[in-house]
């Protein structure tokens, strides 16, 4: 069972990536080695023709307000249909708490891999993924977890239902968690985005809408 994963950040492979984080994490887990290939650091059509040789083929992107990298999209486009013993398999990471804001693509990830004649091993959403790139080192718990949801996955051929349901966890927020969060969103940007912005250059053009029609 060939296993490649596939990392659809806009970043590639990089220890700021989240995406790469995660898939790091899965592939430790599995005692095959496994190889992480980034779809924005590599030459398309050179990747969409290594990958063909492989049976299990896994997906690792970010969704951003129910939508992946279009370049990662377009990846998916150009994958011709599966042969026989071929599945596609898909985890996305988000950083809003709750999973309901990735269902979409979940949906469509099932209907696509279908529709290209390609076996499904899942679909994994995990919120809640923001400071992977920012603090890594805070997130030792989901990395383990990702460990063993990658050693399961090489045992069984396919995503332990048990773990994609505990990653899925909030599906939404509560309405008390909701009005927490609105009080302390202030709070939350004073000391962490408005700091990126600044270090980055941004923050004078925080409010700036460029593609608002006059």
């Amino acid at each position: 069972m060939k296993t490649i994963l596939l990392n659809g950040s806009p970043k590639g492979n990089v220890q700021s990536s989240g995406s790469y984080f995660l898939a790091k994490a899965f592939a430790s887990g599995m005692k095959e080695p496994c190889e992480i290939r980034s779809v924005y650091k590599e030459d398309r059509w050179e990747l969409l023709q290594y990958v063909s040789q492989f049976e299990r083929i896994i997906f690792f992107t970010p969704n951003y307000i129910h939508l992946i990298p279009a370049r990662t999209l377009d990846f998916l486009y150009a994958l011709p249909k599966g042969s026989e013993g071929q599945s596609l398999g898909f985890i996305i990471q988000s950083g809003y708490p709750e999973s309901a804001e990735s269902e979409i693509a979940g949906r469509f990830f099932k209907r696509f891999a279908s529709r290209l004649q390609y076996g499904y091993l899942g679909t994994v959403v995990k919120g809640e993924c923001a400071g992977l790139a920012i603090i890594p080192e805070k997130f030792g718990k989901l990395e383990k977890k990702f460990a063993e949801f990658g050693a399961l996955y090489e045992e069984r051929g396919f995503f332990d239902e048990t773990y994609v349901r505990d990653f899925a966890k909030p599906y939404t927020i509560s309405k008390p968690m909701a009005l927490l969060l609105n009080m302390t969103n202030p709070i939350g940007n004073i000391l962490g985005w408005h700091k990126i912005m600044k270090a980055n250059g941004a923050y004078d053009n925080r409010r700036d809408r460029p593609y608002l029609r006059l």
